[in-house]
């Protein structure tokens, strides 16, 4: 049995991990619902009574599966019989591969294409309607029990794009390929017509984590309870999230009541809270929970209690010279505050406010660097097979990255397994040591990964001809790569190619972070700095849930922080002809009625 040492967990979290039921635990921001989980995860792999069971983890993205088993691994358990990852991920594994000869449409084999291949297809096919205005970002579709929606909200474009979809799977089925909504369809087509899947998936899985429910999709909570059900109430789950931090309903996420939960699994759950903040003072505590949507208790808990916090509104600098102010912030939070560049993070409500900010902010503060996700030059596409191999290429050998890059070792040989190749001679540790052995001097970051591989595959004698799985993944890696740093370039980043922008990806964050809104939820920093807070922004002009779903995302920005937080509404700010003067500020934020700070 796996036990801790008192005083690793409070009695909030304690009593999550030991209650022998199933459970909705509702984990207010900076509760420690990470490491409540990482030890919940570990209690549970330390009860399995057989080799053959699994404990399943349901995480919102790939970080945090990373992390959150990284954790468990420091904890000194042994999690080879833990499985954690994405809900895609997941019903791949578990679902589609093992039994797509029961689905007609998937029978004689299938794909999942990434996104840059779906997007290609889908560009083209909108060329025809350009005289309707539709283009690829008209395109979107929602997967739910019964079928698969346009997301578009103009309803007049509907009928163009149902024409384009109907093309679009049509060249999906001809080359045997799905995409990402099909893989949660099919995945739960197959459940509902084949229980005995399902009977024999939940004898496997006697306990089941869903991490971040409030970002779940309908078709999502189907999937998972069609396994729990099957196992009348015998197999147990944890659901854990923060309904006030809901900010995807865009995307079908949402956090399902708890009666609704209930009903559809079958059995009951005790609903418990982490309640403590760890994270913020008391003053940004009490700032942001005006923003709430979900009446939970938040106490302020942490070292930073009693922290004399700085909470800034700017609405009165011109977009002109956002620059300057943002810069202004920086120097004062660095210098004045002492705070570190690496704890400062600045977010927006798009990319396309944060690219241009961040190329004249590294022109206006030389000294410093800038970091974020969508400076990356190639996508994170986990279920690329090159995208593997580039974690393990793209990492130095220390000790501090060892354990995890022994795991990223085992995913590829598994893969290699998976695709044909023998690997039988090859272990964890020699396949690293082949790749720590390799190394060329070339500065652009493409040539450098295609030498890599070249070396890699010759030294493990695998020809890629041979092999059409891997080549696949080959063509598409550097194909969607390219299309983005030359995107990167055109943006005003032209050393986003090099060797060095590359190996950034995987390294811990250096740098002022910039992102999202949307980006940072997860996330904590000393001091956060938001701007492009406006009417039609936040709340976005074509949400029809703009008014709940502005103050979630008021509420994701505020809790990131610490100890600092500085809002800015610029005035001149335009984004169509019918708004002249500039946006306004977004409505919460104008109706609030708090006393800032001036400094």
């Amino acid at each position: 049995m796996f036990y801790w040492d008192k005083g690793d967990l409070n009695q909030e979290q304690e009593d999550a991990i030991l209650h022998p039921e199933s459970v909705l635990l509702i984990a207010c921001p900076g509760s420690g619902k990470t490491r409540t989980l990482t030890y919940k995860i570990a209690y549970e792999l330390s009860r399995l009574k057989s080799i053959k069971e699994y404990v399943i983890a349901i995480t919102y993205t790939n970080n945090a599966a990373d992390e959150i088993k990284e954790r468990v691994e420091l904890l000194g358990v042994d999690t080879s019989q833990l499985w954690i990852g994405t809900i895609h991920s997941f019903c791949s594994e578990w679902i589609l591969r093992p039994y797509y000869l029961y689905h007609n449409r998937l029978k004689d084999g299938f794909r999942i294409i990434n996104s840059h291949e779906s997007e290609k297809i889908l560009t083209t096919l909108c060329r025809p309607y350009q005289d309707q205005r539709i283009t690829f970002w008209d395109c979107g579709i929602l997967a739910k029990p019964d079928n698969l929606y346009l997301t578009c909200l103009d309803t007049n474009k509907h009928e163009a794009l149902q024409e384009i979809y109907s093309e679009y799977f049509k060249i999906l089925e001809e080359n045997h390929q799905i995409d990402f909504e099909q893989i949660l369809f099919y995945s739960y087509q197959i459940l509902l017509e084949k229980p005995i899947i399902a009977d024999v998936l939940c004898k496997l899985f006697p306990f089941i984590l869903i991490d971040e429910y409030q970002d779940t999709k309908e078709i999502q909570y189907h999937i998972i309870s069609k396994i729990l059900v099957a196992n009348k109430g015998c197999s147990k789950t944890l659901i854990v999230g923060d309904p006030n931090q809901s900010i995807y309903q865009s995307l079908g996420g949402y956090p399902m009541p708890k009666a609704d939960l209930e009903t559809l699994l079958g059995f009951e759950l005790k609903e418990l809270g982490l309640t403590q903040n760890y994270r913020s003072s008391e003053k940004i505590i009490t700032y942001f929970e005006y923003y709430k949507t979900y009446a939970n208790t938040i106490v302020a808990s942490g070292k930073t209690k009693d922290y004399d916090s700085i909470i800034s509104y700017n609405s009165v600098v011109s977009v002109n010279d956002l620059i300057e102010e943002i810069a202004r912030l920086l120097l004062f939070n660095i210098n004045e505050k002492g705070i570190s560049p690496n704890e400062i993070c600045i977010a927006a409500p798009q990319w396309v406010h944060i690219a241009s900010i961040t190329r004249r902010l590294m022109v206006r503060l030389p000294d410093y660097s800038f970091d974020g996700p969508g400076m990356a030059p190639f996508s994170r596409d986990i279920d690329n097979f090159w995208f593997k191999v580039s974690r393990i290429v793209l990492t130095e050998p220390s000790p501090f990255m060892y354990v995890r890059r022994l795991r990223w070792s085992r995913e590829v040989l598994h893969d290699l397994g998976a695709a044909g190749i023998d690997v039988s001679d090859l272990t964890s540790k020699s396949f690293l040591s082949i790749c720590n052995g390799i190394d060329f001097d070339e500065k652009d970051g493409l040539n450098y990964l295609r030498l890599f591989f070249a070396e890699l595959c010759r030294q493990l004698t695998i020809n890629l001809e041979h092999f059409s799985t891997l080549q696949e993944h080959y063509d598409s890696f550097f194909e969607s790569s390219q299309a983005r740093i030359q995107r990167l370039i055109h943006e005003g980043n032209p050393y986003i190619g090099d060797i060095e922008n590359f190996r950034k990806v995987f390294k811990q964050k250096d740098g002022i972070t910039v992102s999202t809104l949307h980006g940072i939820k997860g996330e904590e920093y000393d001091t956060m700095i938001g701007f492009a807070l406006l009417n039609d922004l936040v709340p976005h002009f074509n949400d029809p849930n703009g008014n709940e779903n502005s103050k979630k995302l008021l509420y994701v920005l505020a809790s990131r922080a610490k100890k600092h937080l500085h809002i800015i509404s610029e005035t001149g700010r335009r984004i169509t002809r019918f708004n002249p003067s500039g946006l306004l500020p977004t409505p919460h934020l104008r109706s609030y009625s708090y006393q800032y700070d001036n400094f």
